[in-house]
């Protein structure tokens, strides 16, 4: 059996007309247990790198001094995650969320969504999985996707996105997994936009091959919302 990493929130959205709801308790559970900020600090050291890269060297982040001073950089991100308030919901569309954390300047907006399907189901009936994609204007980040796997990987483990036949590398750490191509994530999320089904496989650290299955119906809508909401 695979460790069970939280309630089982997303039982609700069997019923469609409770989608709203659930999502909302899915959002505030996920968000205690992992906000954005800290999903963003875990990913594996090759992604951060890479994204760091990328970004103009203003605005690139200090992770080489969160790492020389971890007690003093541990109480920063437990009040950093505290901060942010509890999560709003903006709006529900198809089988996604829109939703908006903030505590004082700082905004966090998400997208979240939920697997339809879970395989194989006798191992994951005691776990939920998610997909966050957040938008954070105070730190210069759009539309970063993190999926949280409901179970314990090997860090650096190879899992894989498809989205309606298009195979996408992703990279794991704990029970995250992120596009392993940071430069690709862009191209990712316009993907996402315009598909209709997203197909996530994965092995937890015991060797157990998993497959969620996530449809992608109302997520341009939502990430239209979290757009419109932290410009």
């Amino acid at each position: 059996m695979l460790t069970e990493s939280s309630p089982q929130i997303f039982a609700a959205l069997r019923a469609p007309r409770l989608l709203g709801a659930a999502l909302a308790l899915a959002v505030t559970a996920s968000f205690a247990v992992a906000p954005p900020s800290a999903l963003a600090r875990d990913k594996p050291s090759a992604a951060k790198d890479k994204a760091a890269k990328d970004k103009p060297a203003a605005e690139a982040p200090a992770d080489d001094a969160s790492d020389k001073k971890g007690k003093k950089n541990d109480k920063a991100d437990a009040k950093s995650a505290g901060g942010a308030g509890k999560p709003e919901q903006l709006a529900t569309f198809g089988d996604w969320g829109a939703y908006l954390a903030q505590g004082g300047k700082d905004k966090t907006c998400y997208a979240l969504g939920q697997p339809k399907d879970r395989q194989p189901k006798a191992k994951l009936k005691d776990t939920s999985a998610y997909i966050f994609i957040s938008t954070r204007p105070g730190e210069g980040v759009r539309n970063e996707v993190a999926i949280n796997l409901g179970y314990g990987t090997k860090d650096g483990s190879a899992a894989t996105a498809q989205i309606d036949g298009d195979d996408w590398d992703l990279v794991t750490k704990g029970q995250n997994a992120w596009v392993k191509d940071q430069a690709k994530e862009k191209e990712f999320v316009g993907a996402l936009r315009g598909g209709s089904k997203l197909v996530v496989k994965a092995a937890s650290s015991k060797g157990t091959s998993t497959t969620d299955t996530y449809a992608l119906k109302g997520l341009s809508d939502a990430l239209a919302r979290v757009t419109q909401e932290c410009k």
